[in-house]
This record gives C-alpha cells, sequence and structure tokens, in this order.
C-alpha cells in the first residue's frame, strides 16, 4: 500500500531537535537501514507492519481527542492497520486498533493480548474547553431536548446564559461534570495501559514521549520512525495541523484566564480533591 500521506520528517528533525537528538534519531536510522535523516522523505517509509496484540486507546471528551484520533488513524491507514472508533457494542471481531472516545471498554470482553493508552486532561481546562466548544458544534447530542434542561438542548441551554461566568458554571455542573467523574472512576493501575496526561503530549516537540508512547505499544522499532513523522505532522506545534471546531487553541492552563473565585469554590464543592488524585496539584491551595 502505497501511502497518500505527506511526511516532513527531514523538515521536524532540521529545525526541532538538539545536536545530540539529531545524533540519536542518526543511529536509529542507521539500526533501522533507513537513509540519513537529511535526505527522508515519505517514499523512505514502508508502509505496512504487523502486531502482535491489539491496540485500545481510551480518552476522554476534551482532552485531546480529535487530535490523538488523527495521528492513529493516519497511522493505520499508512501501515494498512484496521483502525475502529466507537462503542464496542460494534466493535468488529476483526481489528487492530480500537479507539474509544469516553474510555470505556469491556475488558472481560476483549480478553487477553493488548495493549493501551490513556488520555487525560486537566479537569479545569475541560471545563474551559468544553464550554467554548459546547456553544458552537455541531455534533448531534447537542440538538436534542433534553427534559432535565426543561426541553431545552445542551447548547441552546448553555448559549441561554448572558455571561461567560455562567457558562462556566452550567458546563461546571453538566457535561464537565461527567468527564470529570470518569477520569476519576478509571483504573489507574492496569499495568497493560501508559497513562499519560494531554499537558504533557502537547508539549513533547522533541517526540521524545511519543516514542516511548510507540514503544511501549509494541510497534516494531523499523516503523518507529514513520509513526514519529505522523505524529510530528498531526501536531498543533508543526503548523500543519489544521485547526477546527474541535480545536480551538490547544493551549494549557487556559483555566487561569477564566475561573474566578466562585468557579474555585463550586470546583472544590462538586469534585473535592480530584486535582490531587489525577496529579494536577499537590494541595488546594491552587485557588
Amino acid at each position: 500500500m502505497k501511502s497518500v500521506y505527506k511526511m516532513n520528517f527531514r523538515q521536524f528533525i532540521k529545525k526541532r531537535l538538539s545536536q545530540s537528538q539529531k545524533d540519536r534519531i542518526k543511529v536509529l536510522l542507521s539500526i533501522l537501514k533507513i537513509p540519513g535523516y537529511d535526505t527522508v522523505s515519505s517514499c523512505s517509509f514502508k508502509s505496512g507492519c504487523k502486531l502482535s496484540h491489539k491496540i485500545l486507546i481510551g480518552t476522554h471528551h476534551k482532552t485531546g481527542t480529535s487530535w490523538l484520533n488523527s495521528i492513529f488513524r493516519d497511522i493505520c491507514r499508512h501501515h494498512s492497520l484496521i483502525y475502529y472508533y466507537g462503542s464496542q457494542d460494534s466493535l468488529p471481531g476483526l481489528f487492530d486498533v480500537f479507539f474509544q472516545d469516553h474510555s470505556i471498554f469491556d475488558f472481560h470482553s476483549l480478553g487477553v493480548g493488548f495493549r493501551g493508552i490513556h488520555l487525560i486532561r486537566d479537569p479545569r481546562d475541560v471545563i474551559i474547553s468544553g464550554c467554548f466548544y459546547h456553544q458552537k458544534s455541531g455534533e448531534a447530542w447537542l440538538h436534542r431536548p433534553m427534559k432535565e434542561l426543561q426541553g431545552f438542548t445542551y447548547q441552546q441551554k448553555i448559549n441561554s446564559y448572558g455571561n461567560i461566568d455562567d457558562k462556566i458554571l452550567f458546563e461546571m455542573e453538566n457535561s464537565g461534570r461527567e468527564t470529570i467523574c470518569d477520569m476519576l472512576n478509571w483504573n489507574y493501575t492496569r499495568s497493560s495501559f501508559y497513562e499519560m496526561k494531554y499537558e504533557d503530549l502537547i508539549k513533547d516537540t522533541d517526540l521524545m514521549l511519543f516514542h516511548k508512547l510507540f514503544c511501549f505499544l509494541g510497534f516494531p522499532g523499523s516503523v518507529i520512525p514513520s509513526l514519529l513523522a505522523i505524529s510530528y505532522n498531526n501536531s498543533l506545534f508543526s503548523g500543519q495541523h489544521r485547526k477546527s471546531v474541535h480545536i480551538r487553541s490547544g493551549e494549557t492552563n487556559q483555566w487561569k484566564n477564566y475561573f474566578k473565585p466562585s468557579h474555585k469554590d463550586r470546583f472544590l464543592e462538586l469534585f473535592g480533591d480530584a486535582l490531587i488524585r489525577l496529579g494536577y496539584e499537590k494541595d488546594d491551595n491552587w485557588t
């Protein structure tokens, strides 16, 4: 299968990496018998690979789902792997990568023989990102009348508030609350999963974390350069990934620009020590 995906791995290496990192890439390419980085292009990467086990990708709403989906979708397209995005109820019998955007997996039905990654984000930024996204997104669920909202749709309800402060509180108490509870209820002790924070991955401009991630998932060493190239091209810092309604800014710590004392107080009322449990704060002094 000939890839139609244009890669700029050479550009990435020349402009983004330090000399020591370039030297490590040179060694890697030499071991894999791939031309030096100064001649690397899309045709340098052979397509197609086999995995020894299934791969599971678990995210949550507004934690980088669209971004990570674009990376693994293109990886599977380039390497002729069977990619499935959706609920497990419709999971095909044959698949290589299963992407679940609410991290809902029936592990008993999946059996053994899988590796996975689980991505979370600062709950405060989940709220801010969701607040802006839900005001204009075309997702079907946002436009269904909801009994608990007196017949309003979610989008109608959030847009009914006259200022951003009230919209943030509404988001915190509704969709954001569901997402944060889902992150808190996840089992973080599974050795078969690589736990990641959106904040670490979004600033991985040298792709070292991506490299570690792909090795953990069990991709053959011979395809790692192509995976890094695809990751780079789909990352916001590459300048090539087009922003959409799903990706407003991608910035971290957005909450600092929007949270008022009332938001901080309500957050603590609703979620208690959630930030400490998820590794985003050591105590409640952030308020």
